[in-house]
């Protein structure tokens, strides 16, 4: 398949999914659901965890592979590197010189952290709902300077939790050695989604008459929030934006991105020899070889979600996860840990189970093909996350099965 084919070739793509205007049009999410490799025997709510990949962004990997395959030197020095982080700046509010180019979520974290200008005295806060890669960077980081790390909570009960209740508690956590603040936009331990913009004004609050090597920076793991809340984060106020792309957005395999205010980036310093020295930012980004057929391929899986448009794609969301918490709240023994409210949730829905242990529950469904998670935290709620590609009448299903069970 030559360039022409392959751009021919997603342009009829790209029609197809012009039906799904309506999140109500069933014909038109099945049109979505077509261009994916899913396993029609599974009933599957945890395809949040790795993304399957669509079809167009299939036939993109192909294209690049054949392409290395038959000259890997002109492969990866003819394409601009500069056009794939303008792709994805754009899709979330901001520049491509903003953009560094990381293999997931873990590793942004961890560079993050590592390159920040921190001094001993100095503090960082996070959370403890938090995961574990954005608590371990940060502690790695405090324990090389001499600094501390402080763990909090953002709320008293996730599931009655409130945009005030979250600022006003942050508000509170900061002090004058605060240097950075840890946040999950989505957290995927109990499906809340924080307020990054309120959370933001917080931060600048409390950076009234610092010195600007004492500035406060807000630094965020999107990764539950990427393409499954319609917001841009570069715009949210938040200092530093990191996330697998490999997930809501259904990017390729491997591919993640640091995003850094244009402002901020003087408190960071590059930790890891860079093979992409086009701006400060990109310059924090790993060097060595990468998987160029993913890297390259990742527009492809933003003009995806463009045609199929931000808002539709987070209405679907929001609308089965409002069926999977509204029937979740009627049946005996089910704790909510998820807020019902769209404002402060996304796309996962955690709860408590008191019949049966996590892992039994997970079990049980699994034996009847349907896949629900528990979320690898210290306290185990179980999850079902809802994208695109689930439905309405799958929802019904895991519902009926979770309220027969003994």
């Amino acid at each position: 398949m030559n360039r022409r084919q392959l751009l021919l070739g997603t342009g009829l793509v790209a029609g197809s999914l012009a039906v799904t205007g309506s999140s109500a049009s069933a014909s038109g999410w099945e049109a979505v659901r077509s261009q994916f490799r899913t396993d029609p025997k599974l009933i599957n709510f945890a395809h949040f965890y790795l993304a399957s990949h669509p079809r167009p962004v299939r036939a993109r990997i192909e294209y690049l592979s054949r392409s290395l395959d038959e000259n890997s030197f002109e492969a990866v020095h003819g394409t601009r590197t500069d056009e794939v982080a303008d792709s994805i700046a754009g899709y979330i509010g901001g520049k491509g010189g903003d953009i560094a180019f990381v293999p997931n979520t873990t590793t942004g974290l961890g560079i993050v952290f590592a390159g920040l200008r921190l001094r001993a005295g100095q503090e960082i806060v996070v959370h403890e709902q938090d995961h574990y890669s954005m608590r371990q960077s940060a502690q790695l980081a405090a324990d090389r300077a001499g600094a501390q790390l402080r763990t909090v909570s953002m709320f008293a009960d996730s599931a009655k939790t409130t945009v005030d209740e979250m600022a006003a508690r942050l508000r509170s956590d900061i002090t004058p050695r605060t240097r950075a603040v840890g946040v999950t936009w989505v957290q995927s331990s109990t499906g809340v989604r924080t307020p990054l913009r309120e959370l933001a004004a917080v931060v600048a609050e409390a950076n009234r008459g610092r010195a600007e090597q004492d500035r406060c920076l807000l630094v965020v793991d999107g990764v539950h929030g990427l393409a499954a809340v319609n917001d841009d984060p570069a715009l949210t106020g938040v200092d530093v934006f990191v996330a697998g792309t490999h997930k809501w957005l259904f990017g390729p395999r491997g591919t993640g991105i640091i995003w850094v205010k244009p402002d901020a980036i003087q408190h960071f310093v590059p930790t890891v020899p860079s093979f992409d020295p086009r701006t400060p930012t990109s310059n924090l980004g790993p060097g060595g070889f990468v998987a160029y057929e993913h890297l390259f391929a990742l527009p492809e899986a933003v003009n995806f979600h463009q045609r199929l448009g931000r808002g539709q794609v987070t209405a679907r969301i929001t609308e089965l996860q409002t069926q999977v918490k509204d029937g979740l709240a009627k049946i005996p023994g089910v704790t909510m840990r998820t807020p019902a409210d769209p404002a402060v949730s996304a796309g996962v829905a955690c709860f408590d189970f008191d019949r049966l242990p996590p892992d039994e529950v997970v079990k049980r469904l699994g034996a009847k093909g349907i896949q629900i998670t528990v979320a690898p935290y210290a306290t185990q709620h179980l999850r079902i996350g809802t994208s695109i590609l689930n439905t309405p009448e799958e929802i019904g299903k895991v519902l009926r099965a979770l309220a027969d069970l003994r």
